[in-house]
């Protein structure tokens, strides 16, 4: 048997030790009907159901068709030893969202002037504002949020935003559903199935915000907007 047949074995067999240590019960299931099950309940595996169940029809090819117990008839690339590995870090050792999106978030008050807010807006280009009140986090305000409160006030091409508050503009934010709180322990995975949304509802998030326990009144530890699913495509 040749060295690709030989690492790509052991890695796959890694990988079903792993997915037989999540089910419940003794009794044996497939590799594939555990990739399959598993598809729909965790998002790393979601994302590599198709590459894996690939991977368990070319090692029936190995371990079911060789010539002799030494020779086999499919010896797999180099390209998919190492795709089966990356997968098996994946699987087994997933990247939390901390530290990947670990980072300072910049944060309002709803007391906050709008002309302030605007002012970090043209320095640093951030496009998800969280809303702090004195009892802790209000909304998230978005540019929609920002253009709506703009096409109702502006008056023949003229603007005053003296004494406007963050408060003012975020009360005019339609949708109250389109940020997440989640844990640092989340995986980097699943918070790009968050992300994602349910495109058959033409919905996806704005943020995911991250904190200790996912809970909205603590620190912010971080926060992933929709470009970050992009880079990750």
């Amino acid at each position: 048997m040749g060295s690709n047949a030989e690492i790509f074995l052991s890695a796959y067999n890694r990988i079903d030790q792993h997915l037989n240590r999540w089910k419940e019960g003794e009794e044996y299931i497939p590799f594939a009907s555990l990739v399959n099950y598993f598809s729909k309940r965790n998002a790393t595996i979601k994302r590599f159901q198709n590459d894996l169940l690939e991977f368990a029809e070319l090692r029936n090819a190995i371990v079911h068709n060789r010539v002799t117990p030494t020779y086999v008839i499919a010896e797999p690339h180099e390209q998919t030893v190492n795709h089966i590995l990356y997968i098996e870090i994946e699987v087994t050792k997933p990247k939390l969202v901390v530290p990947v999106f670990e980072k300072f978030v910049q944060t309002f008050h709803l007391d906050d002037s709008l002309s302030s807010l605007l002012d970090i807006v043209k320095e640093k280009e951030f496009s998800q504002f969280p809303v702090y009140g004195k009892d802790g986090f209000k909304g998230l305000l978005t540019p929609r949020g920002i253009t709506q409160w703009l096409a109702f006030h502006i008056d023949r091409n003229h603007l005053d935003l003296n004494g406007t508050t963050i408060g003012e503009v975020l009360a005019v934010e339609v949708r109250r559903d389109h940020y997440k709180f989640i844990s640092r322990k989340t995986t980097v995975h699943q918070a790009m199935e968050m992300m994602k949304g349910n495109p058959d509802k033409n919905f996806r998030l704005e943020a995911i915000l991250i904190t200790e326990r996912g809970h909205p009144d603590e620190k912010l530890l971080g926060i992933i907007t929709p470009h970050h699913v992009i880079d990750e495509s």
